[in-house]
């Protein structure tokens, strides 16, 4: 039977992963240079992402004047490489979803409350991916547009919790894009300044639909943020505290994804987050 969901786990080094799995499938971002010029491993069937034409190097040229190398530009695309190779390419399944190489959706432990942390081994990954859980899933999209991980409460907005360690200027110009490119959303951009409820680390299965619109509207502000941006892969000068601030991509992209279901009123499925280490 021809699996009805396909979930790409992006990968970027050895882990361990359930190969059989008909449904959730690892994926990479294979560059020219010597950090990523081949699977993360030699056994099992990787699907590289940026092979062939409709691939995240299409945005590559944003990052022309920053000077940084092929490698540099994927590790700062992460996961979004493979959203952008789904959404290019995209399967003929009714459900799509995208996660990282060490996060899982629960989809069988009810028991387990928020997230859970397991050992990294081939035994625990081989539970992840089977048969059962498709079906899980299958009966869970029956009734939902969209299944992820648990929501937080955090102690302050969504918008200060980002500010605490991320710089102020990538934030005001994705606020913008929205305001921009969806006047539809403008007067839902209160979230950001109201909500205290959010979903971090975001591995997700939506209906199809559901998913090029998520993601055409996530790359359209990307490429808004990216025609506008002084520096494409910023480092930290001391005015904030994290300490990767060039992945400012996917950490907008975490914050788009649970306003993307507010806004459009996904009707959603949470279980708990699994994470490898």
């Amino acid at each position: 039977m021809t699996s009805q969901i396909l979930m790409l786990s992006h990968f970027h080094k050895s882990f361990p992963f359930n190969h059989k799995s008909t449904w959730l499938k690892p994926s990479y971002a294979g560059g020219k240079e010597p950090f990523m010029y081949k699977p993360p491993e030699d056994n099992g069937n990787f699907l590289n992402v940026n092979s062939g034409q409709n691939t995240i190097n299409d945005l590559k040229h944003y990052y022309s004047s920053s000077g940084i190398t092929e490698d540099e530009f994927l590790r700062a695309m992460g996961v979004l490489a493979s959203e952008y190779w789904l959404l290019k390419n995209t399967p003929e399944v009714d459900y799509i979803g995208c996660t990282s190489y060490r996060r899982y959706l629960s989809l069988t432990d009810e028991n387990i409350v928020g997230k859970m942390i397991i050992p990294a081994t081939q035994e625990n990954a081989d539970k992840f991916g089977t048969p059962e859980q498709e079906q899980i899933a299958l009966n869970y999209l029956k009734h939902s547009d969209v299944i992820t991980n648990n929501s937080v409460i955090i102690p302050c907005s969504v918008e200060q919790q980002y500010l605490q360690s991320q710089p102020k200027y990538y934030w005001d110009l994705f606020k913008e894009a929205i305001d921009k490119l969806y006047p539809s959303y403008r007067e839902h951009l209160t979230w950001f300044t109201n909500s205290n409820i959010i979903h971090f680390e975001s591995p997700y299965i939506m209906r199809r639909e559901f998913f090029i619109r998520y993601t055409d509207e996530y790359f359209r502000i990307l490429t808004y943020i990216f025609e506008r941006v002084k520096v494409t892969y910023p480092s930290n000068d001391g005015t904030f505290t994290e300490p990767y601030p060039w992945r400012y991509p996917n950490f907008l992209g975490e914050r788009f994804f649970p306003f993307f279901v507010h806004v459009n009123a996904l009707r959603m499925t949470q279980v708990p987050l699994v994470l490898l280490q």
